[in-house]
């Protein structure tokens, strides 16, 4: 493959992604849906236009294009366009967030015109100005052909790219969805944990000596360094909502069909979804919080530990989804390669892979896993002193809850089981 590529896309990844191809001597052809004049061709920009004929017409034979466009029917109109003008030579990688199942029927639909591959990429428009993670599906032959290009935005250090490659159609945007539900997880965490560090710190100054202590230890992580930004750095007051593109959503609703327990995940996106619930919100305001005498350093000590299990959890739910789900798809996925793909390039990076990656089967049965379980009782205080406290905790009491249910066998499943059974055969079965 030429050093020249096609670029279909527009805002800031697609902008930060063509810079950093840029700065690397790639020429680089740029379709975008947008009037724009410019002659770059001092800057390897060959041609930036809205017309596909012309945008194809400036490639070399055999194309590669990346298309960094919004997900859904936008990826479907210019698939339909591009299987008009492309050969089976020319490669199309999707980097967006499809979802899986489209990104399916999106292969159906060019058949077999060119070669389509799917790709999830993370780090954020900063990686995809200094290096991003990314995970693609492809064969190893079709790889070797576009790869020094790749490696261009890849995120590199001793000696290792920040690419997994997955076989199995739609499964790197299958990986990414997860990815991202795992992403919803450990926010709401860190929102939940900087809450209770405000109501007992309250000084900015002192909420930031435990985070900067923290960042030292095995909770240290993408997600937590960007708060002490955010803490650091004077921000503009925003509405108290949290938006969100649906691949939380789709991450729940899989786990739903496919009888996934992803509970942590569940509970963040529920968390976004009351959020935009204005009205309800507002009907009451009342501050019920009651004070409490405590000793802080058992008490952060302890806070540490929750924020490390739980973030644990996240990992662990997210990535137990995608063993169930490749197995489905017969799907072929280097766990130990996707891990090591996240480290220091990843919105999920987080020194708690590093447990992760040496897993057999089942990342439940990681020995670190069973070592916090049976130091429950920790986590029991501090979900009692919540209570006492009226605080609020979805995620923390539901990452509680869980733990408490894999070692506890004083919850009664059979009651349920016998009352639907009371209507009919409900598919009871007897010991």
């Amino acid at each position: 493959m030429k050093n020249h590529i096609g670029i279909i896309g527009y805002g800031p990844m697609s902008k930060n992604i063509t810079i950093n191809l840029i700065k690397k001597n790639t020429k680089i052809s740029i379709f975008n849906k947008e009037k724009i004049k410019l002659k770059l061709k001092i800057f390897n920009i060959m041609i930036v236009t809205n017309c596909l004929k012309k945008f194809i017409n400036s490639l070399p034979k055999n194309k590669l294009i990346f298309l960094l466009i919004k997900t859904g029917l936008p990826i479907k109109i210019i698939l339909l366009r591009l299987k008009k003008k492309l050969s089976k030579f020319d490669i199309v990688i999707d980097f967006g967030n499809s979802f899986y199942k489209n990104t399916y029927l999106n292969y159906i639909l060019i058949k077999n015109k060119f070669v389509f591959i799917s790709s999830g990429i993370s780090g954020g428009c900063n990686g995809a100005l200094n290096g991003l993670s990314c995970m693609i599906d492809c064969t190893i032959k079709q790889y070797f052909i576009f790869y020094n290009i790749l490696n261009k935005i890849l995120f590199f250090k001793k000696n290792r790219y920040s690419f997994c490659i997955s076989i199995g159609l739609s499964s790197s945007h299958y990986i990414k969805m997860i990815h991202n539900g795992i992403e919803y997880g450990i926010l709401q965490l860190i929102t939940e944990i900087y809450f209770i560090l405000k109501l007992f710190l309250k000084f900015k100054k002192n909420i930031l000596n435990i985070i900067f202590e923290w960042n030292k230890t095995d909770n240290s992580c993408f997600l937590l360094k960007i708060l002490i930004n955010i803490l650091i750095i004077k921000k503009k007051k925003i509405c108290d909502i949290i938006e969100h593109k649906g691949t939380g959503k789709n991450t729940v609703l899989n786990s739903i069909n496919n009888n996934i327990n992803i509970n942590s995940i569940f509970e963040a996106l529920i968390i976004r979804i009351i959020s935009k619930n204005i009205f309800f919100r507002k009907i009451f305001k009342f501050n019920y919080l009651s004070k409490i005498k405590i000793n802080f350093s058992i008490l952060f000590e302890k806070i540490k530990n929750i924020f490390f299990i739980c973030s644990m959890q996240c990992y662990i739910q997210g990535f137990n989804q995608i063993i169930k789900i490749k197995n489905k798809y017969n799907w072929k996925i280097n766990f130990n390669n996707l891990i090591k793909s996240y480290l220091n390039s990843c919105i999920i990076d987080s020194k708690i892979l590093f447990y992760l990656i040496n897993f057999k089967k089942n990342f439940f049965l990681l020995k670190i896993f069973f070592y916090y379980i049976k130091k429950i009782n920790f986590f029991k205080k501090i979900i009692l002193l919540l209570y006492n406290l009226n605080i609020i905790s979805f995620f923390l009491s539901s990452s509680y809850n869980f733990l408490l249910l894999i070692i506890s066998k004083n919850y009664n499943f059979k009651v349920i089981q016998f009352e639907r059974n009371f209507f009919g055969n409900h598919l009871i079965k007897y010991l």
